[in-house]
Formats: C-alpha cells, structure tokens, sequence
C-alpha cells in the first residue's frame, strides 16, 4: 500500500479503521508510521475504548485493565516507539504474589513446584491427580472440549475450582463450562497437543528462553498510551459513528458515517462483534448477523481508597481471586498501590474490585450504592478494611469481554470467509483471538504488517 493520491480510483485514503480502542489505534498507528494514508474513525467522544484513567487528588484509578503483561515483542516497543518509555513502570516484585479466596480466608497461591508440593491450599488428592497427568492419554477424537471438561480430565474438580476455574474468571470473566479450551485458552491446549500432557510441556517451554513477562503500567496511566498512538495517527475523528460498509464493483469500500460518505481500499474493523453485525449487515446479504450471537461477559469495577490503618491486610501481592464455588460473590480485587508508584495518596491504599461476568450479570445492573455495599462488605471479610473508603470509584462495562465459548470456531470462520468475499476488509480487535491488551497490540502490529506489505 502506497500513500494515497494517484492511482486511487476514486478511494480517498489507503485505508479506514474503524474503531478507536487499542486495536485500532495500533493498527492505524503502524500504518501512518509506514507512511500509508490511513484514517481512523472512533463513535466515542475520546479513544481508548475500555482503557481508562481516573486521576484526581493524589488517587490514579485504572477503570477497565488495570495492568498489561509485556509477554510478547511487541508491547515493548511500542511504548518506546509512542515516547512512553521513560514513563514505563514494572510492577513491583510483591506482585508475583497472588493470594486465593478458601475457606473465609486469603491464602497465597504456590509460585512453583517446591511450593505447589508444601501449600495446605490443595489436597494431597489434588497434588497426587498433578503427579499422574504425564499419564492421562489425550482423546483419540477431535471433539471440542469446554475448559471445565480438559482440567476435570486431566487435573480433577479441584484443579479446576481453585486453580483453573479462577485464572478464567480473572481474564475473561467468564464461564470454564462454557468457554472452549481450544479458543480461551489455546496455550493450554497446545500442551496437551503438542506435548502430550500439561506438565511435560510446561517443562518442554522451561527449557526454552523465558519470556519477560513483567507486569507494566505507565506513569500517568494507561490511557496515555491510546492517547499517545492518536497523536500519531495524521486523520482521526472522534465521535464519528460509522452506519455501515459497502463495497462497489471498484473494489472501494464507502462507508456511511454521522460526518458523511468516506471511501477506501482497505477497511478494518476493530470494533465489538455486534458492531461487525451491523456495519456488514447490507453487504454481506445478512450473513455478518452470526456476530450479533457471539456472547460477552458484564463487569462492574468499583475501584476504591482506603487509609492505610483501616486495611488489616498486608496487601502483599497482585489482589486475590474468589472462586465461584466459595462464599464471595465479587470476582477478585488488585492491589494497586502496592504495583506502582503513585496509586494512592502518601498514607492510603487503592483497591479494585470486580464483580458479575458470565455467571453473575445480574450484578452490573445494580445501582452504585448496592455494588459498593456488597464490594465493601465484601472485602471487609477478605481483607479487614473497617469504615467507608475515602474515595470511589464505579464504573460498568455491559460488554466487557468477548467469550470465546464452545462453537467460537464459527465466528472465526465467519469473519475469513466475509474477508475473503470483500478483498480488502479486515476483521480486527478482540472478538477472534486474544482478548487481554497485549493480545490485541500483537495481533493489530502484524495485521498492519500485512496490509501494508500487500499491494
């Protein structure tokens, strides 16, 4: 792809990108940077999507992700690349430290196999199932298994409560007997596939060279990160609603929008799949509607100060997990002063809590004062806090995560059939593979890798 101008045929840029959340605005970002005309259209008043940042009176408050993994070559050099990186911060070492919600208390999870073996928060069955998975032959069928189904099979129900179970409800919010394990957690998948068991490919990738894998933020918070990537994107339009996308006998896409007609060789779309539904609708002849089916997880976060004094707990670590089948009904809570410089003010504490997702929308729908009633009840159980928070924070995501369920192979195909039908579009963001921010910076990076190696 050339810069636009001579040649066109009545395209007026390179290529359109739709929707301003990471996805978008590292695509759009990578191709401006490789001097393609590219043009970036946001419905919201501001880009970002779900990362955003609260910061006022000494408290900086993150309102959708919290932290990002830099556990892939592309996070990294992004942020030094958008001139962020003297402001790059590393979680601090407390945070390997995770604790699990058991039995009316906080215990720490185990970091490695020594302290797998030594930890009460496991049953000597459940460290004996861990032992034998070496041995657990994997299906001789192809048949696609939910993530509650793969652990009970290979590691046992309480592998799959107290381990499994909440890794999934951190991540996605989500369901384990709903979710796919070939889909939600294909790393897990592929050891079983490519290894033959769990435990044989953990060791296999421990031979190989570890990744990073530290824990980031940025100093002024993460939305300076989408505001960085816009400032260096030529055309974006906020507040911009696109209404659909058509492609003509040209092969030039037009697209309606609240600001009139725009055209272009290439269009992306990083937006929800309820989106894709809609924007395809025409020009599809319906067959873009399977998207309005994919499922998401609500989450509400009430993110929340305290005075030092009035938390008993040390808030040594990330936050903890609550597993579905104990008595918490909140899904965790971070700790995030004690990641990063700069959270709270000197003398306080900040904490985030999240409740609802795919077993428990009911929750997002509450009002503010009964979520913060049940988060504060709540973690005045699991971490003594004593008395109402100094500062407070609600914020809801009705559609916060996309969940890769049994069957997601569908939309997967969908979306490269619809592709190929209309050359030149792209089906982006997080509704195909990889929900988490580093997912969707490395998928956007080698898409716009790509699209601007094709000619």
């Amino acid at each position: 792809m050339g810069a636009g101008g001579e040649g066109q045929q009545g395209a007026g840029v390179d290529a359109l990108v739709v929707g301003g959340g990471i996805s978008g605005l590292t695509t759009a970002w990578h191709l401006a940077k490789a001097g393609v005309d590219v043009e970036l259209l946001e419905a919201a008043p501001r880009v970002g999507g779900s990362i955003v940042t609260h910061a006022e009176d000494g408290w900086l408050f993150e309102l959708g992700p919290n932290t990002v993994l830099e556990n892939n070559p592309y996070v990294g050099p992004l942020i030094e690349e958008a001139g962020l990186g003297p402001d790059k911060l590393v979680g601090a070492a407390a945070g390997k430290r995770r604790y699990l919600w058991k039995r009316g208390r906080l215990q720490p999870l185990p970091s490695g196999p020594i302290s797998f073996l030594r930890t009460r928060l496991f049953s000597g069955e459940a460290k004996a199932r861990v032992v034998r998975e070496p041995f657990v032959r994997a299906p001789l069928d192809d048949r696609e298994e939910s993530v509650a189904e793969f652990v009970r099979r290979r590691l046992g129900r309480e592998m799959l409560d107290y381990a499994v179970g909440p890794f999934v409800s951190g991540v996605y919010a989500g369901d384990p007997e709903r979710l796919s394990v070939r889909w939600a957690t294909a790393k897990i998948h592929a050891l079983e596939k490519n290894h033959g068991s769990l435990v044989k490919g953990a060791f296999a990738k421990k031979k190989g060279p570890a990744p990073s894998g530290h824990m980031i933020s940025i100093r002024q918070g993460l939305d300076a990160l989408p505001a960085r990537l816009a400032a260096g994107i030529p055309s974006v339009r906020t507040g911009a609603a696109c209404r659909r996308v058509l492609r003509g006998d040209d092969g030039v896409f037009r697209l309606d929008t609240d600001d009139g007609t725009l055209t272009a060789r290439r269009v992306v779309l990083a937006v929800p799949a309820d989106a894709v539904a809609r924007l395809l609708d025409e020009a599809t002849n319906g067959d873009a509607r399977l998207f309005d089916e994919m499922p998401y997880a609500p989450i509400v976060l009430a993110a929340l100060g305290f005075r030092r004094e009035d938390v008993a707990h040390p808030l040594d670590g990330f936050g903890f997990l609550a597993p579905r089948c104990e008595s918490l009904r909140i899904l965790g809570c971070l700790f995030p002063s004690s990641l990063f410089p700069g959270r709270a003010p000197p003398g306080h504490v900040a904490l985030t809590a999240f409740a609802g997702g795919r077993t428990d929308p009911e929750i997002a729908t509450w009002d503010d004062e009964r979520v913060l009633h049940l988060v504060t009840s709540e973690l005045s159980r699991a971490l003594g806090t004593r008395g109402r928070p100094v500062a407070q924070h609600v914020r809801r995501w009705p559609r916060a995560i996309p969940q890769y369920e049994i069957g997601h192979g569908l939309f997967v195909e969908r979306a490269r059939a619809l592709e190929a039908r209309l050359p030149g579009l792209s089906v982006a963001g997080n509704v195909l593979g990889g929900v988490s921010v580093p997912d969707c910076i490395r998928n956007a990076t080698l898409l716009a890798e790509r699209l601007r190696t094709e000619t």
